[in-house]
C-alpha cells in the first residue's frame, strides 16, 4: 500500500488529534495520534512507515469500547522536525486546522525556550489558554465553519 500526503491529510482530519499535555512539574507534552479499530491495525503500520517515526500500539480497552490500536508520535524532535513540517507543507483544510495551528505555536514557544530556562508563569498561562480550546468543537452541532 502506498500511501500519499493526501490520503494521511484527509485520515487525520477525520481520525487524528493533535494534543498539547500540561503536566503539574510544567513540562510540556507533544502528542500526535491517529486511532483505528483493530482491523486497522497495518494502515497504522503503513503511517508509520510512512513518515519513519512514531509507534503502533493497542490502546488499553476500556469497559463499553472497542478494542482499537492507535498510531502516535509524541517525541518532540519527530514533532519538531517530522510532523510540523509534514502538515505546514501539506495544509489541514476543515477544523482541525486550528488545533493544528495552536499545537504549532505552542511547540514553537517551548522549542524557543528548550535547554534555556523553564517557560515563565505568563507563557504557562497562555499555553494554558492557547490549549483550552483545541479539539472541544469536533462533532458538535455548533462547530464552526470549516476554513475555505
Amino acid at each position: 500500500m502506498l500511501l500519499t500526503p493526501d490520503y494521511i491529510v484527509g485520515l487525520t482530519e477525520g481520525e487524528g488529534c493533535f494534543l498539547v499535555c500540561l503536566r503539574r512539574d510544567n513540562r510540556i507534552e507533544f502528542r500526535f495520534f491517529i486511532a483505528q479499530a483493530i482491523g486497522n491495525r497495518p494502515l497504522l503500520e503503513e503511517i508509520k512507515k510512512f513518515f519513519k517515526v512514531g509507534s503502533v500500539y493497542q490502546k488499553s480497552n476500556v469497559k463499553g469500547k472497542l478494542p482499537a490500536y492507535v498510531f502516535e508520535i509524541s517525541k518532540r524532535d519527530d514533532i519538531y522536525k517530522v510532523l510540523i513540517p509534514f502538515f505546514q507543507k501539506n495544509k489541514l483544510k476543515g477544523i482541525k486546522s486550528k488545533s493544528f495551528a495552536v499545537f504549532e505555536e505552542i511547540a514553537k514557544l517551548v522549542k524557543g525556550r528548550q535547554d534555556k530556562r523553564k517557560l515563565t508563569s505568563e507563557e504557562l498561562n497562555y499555553i494554558t489558554n492557547l490549549r483550552f480550546g483545541m479539539n472541544k468543537h469536533y462533532g458538535s452541532l455548533s462547530a464552526e465553519k470549516p476554513l475555505a
